[in-house]
């Protein structure tokens, strides 16, 4: 079958390069007077080119008229001449500019209009406001600006989007009430986390510290048609960007603040020649524990953590560029504070009643090569790369020492260490933006090799003996292969209709050592080369219309899926042999994406439904016994959520979203156990949104006042399905603040910061296993941070 598609998809690719001519070199422009960000944002548009500007320095500037036919860029020369911009790379339809020398003539300041924030949830580059996606995506500056240094803080900025922890190597990463908690090697994930273009295939290795990113895109909705792995619930996209030609350029930060805070990263820009430039980044961060074990007197909740990424550009021919990476991070804590609110308790949510040598440790590192030929059929990418990750983890799942237990009670006590290596392989083919459509093809391939290693053991109460003692020697190779094709073609009347669909073949092969040290006769068994395939066509369809060029309208029909798997966990024999099939999602959305007063107010909106079709669940089924995964739950996502950023003046940036979230079990019976049919999805907040400001205030020539602020509030929610008082999250609202001086040639920065600054205690997951028990999350952090850019 996969011969079958792949020759289809050729066969149609082959027809439409024959019905669809090239697009001629002469566009017809017409761009007022105005603003020179506004201008150079309407001349793109026009152009069907990308153009980055610089975030600051436009403010007063303004362009002359551009109007008639004429080749793009001499077009674009001509709206730049006088304004103190110039052309620093053009190369994949992406024109960066960038301020020269020259001073620009100034007039009455104006409002400078939003920035433009290029994306590649299309598998081009692409405006975000151009992409008939439900996405929320974060620029460099913005990321810097709001220090958004991890997932978490990026999901408190973004409706849809929850990232929670259950402990330091298992994170929650939620989008619209899809996710699962499954730690088991053979599982997949209903949420993918791409970085350049490389799919991060364990939940252990997707959180990290985010530092010198070009954009974070969190697109929204079930990706199943343009990316690697396909999934149900969404995609998050880290984009480190490249480096310039041109001239050396660099950044670089130092910090300090309590809990004995240190921080230092930064990024240089070296071009050699023309055709080569290189660039390197690092990041190293410390903090104390935020928690301790009063047991051990061990720090819980600390840091220590470097990473450095380097990367190389290659112009090699004046139709090829070839961009070549590699990263390297490591970190390790003393694991959570998960605080007894029962045994053992001593009031204080801030430690934990464990007595046990929690640790965390984790490496990880990934090479790529990324490959583009701009034929004059369109641009080729072929995408290689190997990804890398291993982490080890020492925690309590129970909240507090078997010291406090009573009776049958047991501690339990974990040590999980996986090591996972996947290859991926992607070649594509993006057409040229012809007048007829456009259209985007290719292949992918995926090679993972996941290992694991769970030991759990039982500690009696009082005694300490181990009750209970399990190894399981977990492994899963898995291989993906998938086909797609996606186009566009203009109808009349400003309407667009995208098609696609992407065919995807998972195998996975797993193996399982089971050894019960404690009961050796009864629950220790091996079983390997236990084999499973799947299949699935995961199409789309979009209909969008663009009555003017700031304003756009779009209908869509997505579905996705996530792979089915084995239950490496499984206590018998008969819970592995089974495999559990994958689940769907169709995703139903309609959308709104549009820019106002002169590109300075963007509002987007979205409403959508989601139908669940087989949903993967973990449960303890009360009539074998056994605690599985198992295809045993559909379920109705709905909802709506709206972005708006206004850009009032040149100096200040507002922001505000919402996100609605209704989410229910249609149906979910436990056998001889619960009935959550009506229940809530977990991890689905129903209400969430944020307030967000940043301000550059100019003093008369003496420097900028610079600022943000955030309010970011979550409702509260179950993290699981069973709707059980003991395991709900409260609601809570999180405040950022920053304030801070730049030097009058923005050479330099120093700015003080604080955040959680009301020392909110919020939730990041309850426990009642043993006993009932909370893990909070960041107490309020305060600093200083001396900024430079050379």
């Amino acid at each position: 079958m996969l011969k079958q598609f792949l020759a289809g998809g050729v066969a149609a690719l082959a027809l439409l390069a024959c019905a669809v001519p090239a697009a001629a070199q002469q566009r017809a422009f017409d761009v007022p007077a105005q603003g020179a960000a506004s201008a150079i944002s309407a001349f793109a548009r026009q152009a069907g080119l990308q153009v980055v500007a610089p975030a600051d320095g436009l403010e007063g500037v303004r362009t002359q008229a551009l109007k008639g036919s004429m080749d793009a860029r001499a077009a674009l020369r001509r709206l730049i001449e006088g304004t103190g911009l110039e052309i620093v790379s053009d190369s994949n339809g992406v024109i960066v500019l960038r301020r020269t020398a020259t001073p620009a003539a100034t007039v009455e300041a104006e409002p400078t209009a939003l920035d433009t924030i290029i994306v590649t949830a299309q598998k081009r580059e692409e405006a975000a406001q151009g992409v008939p996606i439900s996405l929320t995506a974060f620029s460099g500056r913005a990321v810097e600006t709001y220090r958004l240094e991890s997932l978490r803080d990026i999901s408190r900025l973004t409706p849809g989007l929850l990232v929670s922890s259950f402990s330091q190597s298992s994170p929650t990463i939620a989008v619209r009430g899809a996710t699962n908690t499954f730690t088991q090697i053979g599982a997949n994930k209903p949420v993918a986390v791409v970085i350049d273009d490389l799919f991060i295939p364990r939940n252990s290795a997707a959180t990290f510290e985010l530092y010198g990113l070009n954009s974070v895109q969190v697109l929204k909705g079930p990706q199943g048609t343009l990316f690697g792995r396909n999934v149900t619930g969404g995609a998050i996209v880290l984009d480190t960007g490249k480096p310039a030609f041109g001239d050396a350029a660099g950044s670089a930060r130092v910090g300090a603040g309590d809990y004995g805070l240190k921080q230092v990263d930064g990024r240089v820009d070296i071009p050699v020649g023309e055709d080569l430039a290189f660039r390197l980044a690092g990041s190293l961060k410390q903090h104390d524990g935020y928690g301790k074990d009063r047991l051990t007197g061990r720090e819980q909740d600390d840091l220590d953590s470097r990473s450095v990424r380097a990367q190389a550009r290659i112009r090699a021919g004046a139709d090829v560029e070839v961009l070549l990476g590699a990263d390297y991070a490591q970190d390790h804590n003393g694991g959570r504070t998960l605080s007894s609110k029962a045994a053992g308790s001593d009031g204080d949510r801030r430690t934990s009643e464990l007595g046990y040598a929690q640790a965390f440790a984790r490496n990880q590192w990934g090479a790529s090569s990324r490959i583009y030929w701009t034929a004059p059929v369109g641009q080729v990418t072929a995408i290689t790369g190997y990804r890398w990750s291993q982490s080890g983890e020492d925690y309590s799942g129970t909240g507090a020492s078997y010291r406090f237990l009573t009776g049958t009670n047991t501690q339990s006590v974990n040590r999980d260490v996986d090591d996972v290596g996947l290859f991926s392989q992607e070649i594509r083919w993006a057409s040229p933006k012809w007048s007829r459509g456009d259209l985007v093809a290719g292949v992918y391939f995926a090679d993972e090799d996941a290992k694991r290693q769970l030991r759990t053991r039982g500690l009696a109460a009082v005694t300490g003996v181990a009750a209970s003692d399990v190894l399981t020697d977990q492994a899963v190779k898995t291989r993906s292969y998938a086909a797609f094709v996606d186009g566009t073609v203009h109808l009349p009347a400003a309407f667009d209709l995208t098609l696609g669909a992407r065919y995807t073949h998972d195998e996975k092969t797993a193996s399982l050592v089971r050894t019960d040290f404690v009961r050796p006769a009864t629950g220790s068994f091996t079983a390997r080369d236990l084999k499973a395939d799947w299949s699935e066509v995961t199409p789309r369809a979009v209909l969008s219309w663009t009555p003017r060029e700031d304003l756009k309208v779009y209908g869509s029909v997505t579905r996705g899926y996530t792979a089915g798997g084995f239950n490496t966990d499984a206590a018998v024999i008969t819970a592995l042999a089974r495999p559990f099939d994958p689940e769907t999602v169709t995703n139903y959305e309609l959308g709104l994406k549009s820019q106002w007063l002169a590109d300075t107010l963007r509002i987007n909106a979205s409403v959508f439904h989601m139908d669940y079709k087989d949903k993967q669940e973990l449960f303890f089924n009360n009539v074998t016994r056994v605690l599985t995964i198992t295809n045993a739950g559909q379920a109705t996502v709905e909802g709506a959520e709206v972005e708006v950023a206004w850009r009032p003046l040149p100096w200040l940036n507002l922001s505000a979203n919402y996100g609605l979230l209704d989410t229910v079990y249609d149906d979910f019976v436990i056998p001889g156990g619960a009935v959550n049919t009506g229940n809530p999805l977990g991890s689905s907040p129903r209400d969430k949104g944020s307030l967000a400001a940043d301000v550059r205030i100019p003093l008369n020539g003496a420097g900028y006042v610079t600022g943000a602020i955030s309010w970011a509030y979550t409702d509260g929610y179950y993290t699981g399905a069973t709707k059980d008082p003991n395991l709900h999250i409260d609601s809570y609202a999180l405040t950022n603040l920053s304030l801070g001086y730049e030097s009058r040639d923005g050479r330099w920065m120093l700015t003080a910061w604080a955040k959680n600054l009301g020392d909110v205690d919020f939730l990041l997951t309850p426990s009642t296993q043993g006993v009932l028990a909370e893990y909070l999350g960041e107490p309020r952090t305060v600093g200083v941070m001396l900024s430079a850019r050379f």
